[in-house]
Parts: structure tokens; sequence; C-alpha cells
């Protein structure tokens, strides 16, 4: 972490820094390959890929026996701990003066960690660089959310207790926040959590770019058992509270949530209205009906999924108005 940091040539290439990939792996089944494909063929190539098994049980690992003799990849086996308690490991076992994490099924577009280190490098003061995603649903990628946001953008997000984009999007600075651990009790919002504590200490921007492809899996815990989900996301607010010197109120969290499909799958229609904006904003009319379409068809008897398809279809100076407010709606994508 020490060296000299150089610019990535025009194919990024290994003229850059080095950069360490964490992939925290339990049971990914069929997606681990994609997956660890997704940062194998990247256009930046001076990589560690440090893959965490947190005691899989299933057969995983044989799909990607030939990927692992790749001389940039390590893999560390342990019986299960829980994720936080994997990247804990992760962290410390960091070779990269930036580091990224990548889900076991999700993907990462080709350039994404060339862009990445591209701002990093321009940004010397930022500790966190993110950027848009996707999502994949039934094997099909849509909606994609893709605005940018600057250091103040950001420190706003962060300020109003929501991540600036969505988590397994970000590379980090290690110099900045290397000393910093995800918080082993929680089980579900590790992320969030340590994303609030860089925030309120360092600058951070978004990357107007979708450069990543996050996996719904709807059969997941987290989606399963939403109570169990909804106290470690209370249990992280309240410790941003308490860090801010504010008094914690749970009932501010449950804004976000409209019906009880939502509250089951993290409000993800708030997503697809993002993309819905986004698409607008960038004059995709066609496709943000599209994406308005697809949110709808999630549940045809719910109406707040069709709420992105209203946006697609109203006029752009009530989607102005409508925009401002939307934006009190906090992000949630957990798996």
């Amino acid at each position: 972490m020490t060296s000299q940091a150089r610019r990535p040539n025009a194919e990024g290439g290994a003229e850059g820094p080095l950069v360490t990939v964490v992939t925290c792996v339990y049971n990914a089944g069929e997606y681990l390959r994609p997956s660890l494909l997704s940062i194998i063929d990247q256009t930046y190539t001076n990589l560690d890929i440090l893959i965490i098994d947190d005691g899989s049980t299933d057969d995983c690992f044989d799909s990607v026996q030939d990927l692992l003799a790749d001389e940039r990849v390590r893999v560390i086996h342990q019986a299960n701990a829980s994720k936080p308690v994997a990247i804990n490991r992760a962290l410390d076992q960091i070779r990269g003066e930036y580091y990224a994490i990548q889900d076991a099924d999700d993907i990462s577009y080709p350039t994404r960690i060339e862009r990445q280190v591209r701002a990093l490098l321009n940004g010397l003061h930022l500790a966190a660089v993110f950027c848009g995603n996707e999502l994949i649903i039934d094997g099909r990628a849509m909606a994609p959310v893709f605005a940018p946001k600057g250091e103040d953008d950001c420190h706003s997000e962060i300020r109003a207790f929501r991540m600036p984009a969505l988590d397994p999007t970000g590379m980090f600075r290690m110099s900045l926040i290397g000393h910093l651990r995800f918080e082993p009790s929680l089980q579900v919002a590790e992320t969030y959590d340590y994303i609030l504590r860089i925030g309120e200490e360092h600058p951070m921007i978004v990357l107007g770019e979708c450069l990543y492809a996050y996996r719904i899996l709807p059969n997941s815990l987290t989606r399963r058992a939403p109570a169990w989900r909804k106290r470690f996301e209370s249990e992280a607010f309240r410790r941003a509270c308490e860090r801010r010197g504010l008094r914690f109120e749970p009932e501010c969290e449950d804004r976000g949530h409209r019906s009880r499909n939502s509250l089951l799958d993290n409000n993800i229609a708030a997503h697809f209205i993002r993309s819905v904006l986004d698409l607008r904003r960038s004059n995709h009319r066609l496709s943000a009906l599209r994406t308005g379409w697809q949110c709808a068809s999630l549940h045809p008897a719910d109406p707040h999924y069709y709420k992105a398809l209203a946006y697609a279809l109203i006029p752009p100076g009530v989607t102005s108005r409508l925009r401002r407010d939307f934006l009190a709606i906090p992000l949630e994508t957990t798996k």
C-alpha cells in the first residue's frame, strides 16, 4: 500500500496500482463461475482476487477449478462464520492500495475496475468510489441506475442515513479506511453500517455509469425473514444515531415500505423508480416505459409496483417535482 500510484494505460492493463477484489462465498452455486469470470476478464488486470469461502457445502468451487489457476486468485477456506466475519478476514489480507467488493452471485462489467481506479487516482482525497447498477431477475438484466453523484450529493445521502449507491459497487482507498472493520454482530446491514461510518468521515462519489449487475435471489434468507432482517437494520440505524448524538427513533425507518410485498423484497420498486428517473433524464423514454412495466409485472395486483410505470408516463415537469419527494425513500436492496 506504500508503492507509488501509477495511472492505468488506455486498456486498463497492469500499469496502475494493485486492486484487491474481495468475494465472500457461501453456497453460491451456479452463479460463482460467471461472477468470478467477470472479475478475471476486467480490462484492468493488476488485480489481487481474494476469495473467502465461508464454509460452503455445495459444489460451487468445483465449477471454478480452472479459474482458480489464475495466479491472481487466492482462496481462503474457513468454517461458516457469517459474511461480516468473512469480510473482516479478507480485510486483514488485503494487498492492494484499493479494494473492491464483488458479491459471489453478481456481475461486474468489463470496465468497472478501470473506471473506479481512474476516479480514485484523479481524486486523491476520496475514500470510496461507487457506480451505478442494474438488477438480474430470473436471469434477465433490467432497471439500470446510473445517475452520477458528487461529493456534496453523497454527503447529503450519508447525513440522511442513506447509502449513496448499492454497497457492492464500492471501491475503497485502504490508506484512508484500512483500519475499519465490519461489525460482526450485524449479520445483515453490515455494509450499510460500514459505508455510513466511512461517509461520516471521508468524501466519496458515485460514477454516472451502470457498471455492475446485482442478482436478486427471491429465496434468500433475508427476503424470507423480513422481521429478522429489520432487527439488524434497526441496530445499524441506532448505531449511526448514537455516533451523531441523535435520539434513536425507529419509526422513521419504515417510510420506504408501502406494501407487504415491498417489505418482503426490501422495496425493490424504489430501484425501478430510480431507473425510470435516470432513463427519463437521459431521454430514453421507451426504456423508461419498459422498466416501469417490468416493475409492475413483479406484482401485478399490488399498486405499489405501478409507481415506476407512472413515473415513466407523467410529464417531465411533474416528474421533477415528484423526484424531490422521492429522494426521501431509502436505498435498500439487501440480498
